[in-house]
């Protein structure tokens, strides 16, 4: 299989994992894949990422005091229906058919607990309250994700967990002068729940583009 091929397959195949395994991952993986991701692009060459690796008992008092946000601060049942509704209505909808809870609870209350995984990587960079996060985060983000798919582990990207930032700041004892940009949980995939062998779909290229000066 060549290179391009192997590219190819890793892009297609990586998607969001949901539900994770309680097999933990070595210190020396998650070393190799910030590693790789630190030679994704960024302007001016700034690497402006700073990463927070959160593992074991750090990682479950995170989890618990974003569970315990995340209940105090619960959805009323108008709200819950109104979130499936949209979810049902949405490019997500397919998930629906892969669980057996209220999709707020999967989602929202999932999501805070970063699905079980083991490990939580946050994302941060210099700046001051309100500095846009720089593009170079995501690429290295998106660098990351691909470099954990390639070898057989899983990842999402969480947005709902950096409602809570000052949980975020505290628990990992992130500087007063970094922002926080990305949220990612890592860890090895549940090959057995359905969640994680449905595929959410794309768009055609052709709803998508438009060509200029091209015959």
């Amino acid at each position: 299989m060549s290179q391009v091929d192997v590219l190819e397959r890793v892009i297609h195949r990586r998607h969001s994992t949901r539900a994770f395994t309680s097999r933990s991952v070595e210190r020396e993986m998650i070393e190799t894949l910030l590693d790789i991701a630190r030679w994704a692009p960024s302007g001016s060459n700034s690497q402006p990422w700073r990463v927070t690796v959160a593992g074991g008992a750090v990682a479950e008092t995170l989890r618990e005091r974003l569970r315990e946000a995340t209940t105090s601060r619960g959805m009323t049942p108008e709200q819950a229906e109104s979130y499936r509704q949209r979810i049902a209505a949405g490019p997500m909808a397919w998930i629906l058919d892969c669980i057996d809870t209220p999709v707020d609870e999967f989602l929202v209350a999932g999501s805070m607990a970063f699905f079980n995984a083991p490990v939580a990587l946050v994302v941060s960079y210099p700046g001051t309250a309100h500095s846009p996060v720089p593009a170079g985060v995501h690429a290295f983000v998106t660098t990351l994700l691909l470099a954990a798919e390639a070898r057989g582990l899983g990842t999402v990207w969480l947005g709902w967990p950096l409602g809570h930032s000052e949980i975020i700041r505290e628990t990992l004892d992130i500087p007063d002068d970094e922002r926080l940009g990305a949220f990612v949980a890592l860890g090895y995939p549940d090959p057995d729940h359905p969640v994680n062998r449905a595929r959410s779909p794309r768009d055609d290229t052709e709803t998508f583009t438009r060509w200029l000066g091209w015959n």
